[in-house]
């Protein structure tokens, strides 16, 4: 990105979500590579979504909601 700020924007964006993610896995009782696995993504990969440095894409939401018992929209909004 050649834009500063919008390059901010995004890992702020992707920081806020991995904490989300962090959050409804250790809520369900669950490991990174279980989390992985159970959506059908790399245990490192998820790993890197969590912390912020990786984004996913959105065809991977919903096999990732699931294997966290949550709807999609949870994903996206804390409690």
């Amino acid at each position: 990105m050649n834009n500063p700020e919008a390059a901010a924007s995004s890992s702020a964006n992707r920081a806020v979500f991995g904490r989300r993610l962090r959050e409804l896995r250790e809520r369900a009782g669950l490991t990174q590579t279980a989390t992985a696995a159970g959506a059908g993504l790399n245990r490192s990969f998820y790993a890197g979504v969590e912390a912020g440095r990786t984004s996913i894409a959105v065809d991977r939401l919903p096999g990732l909601a699931k294997m966290l018992g949550v709807e999609l929209y949870q994903l996206f909004t804390s409690d």
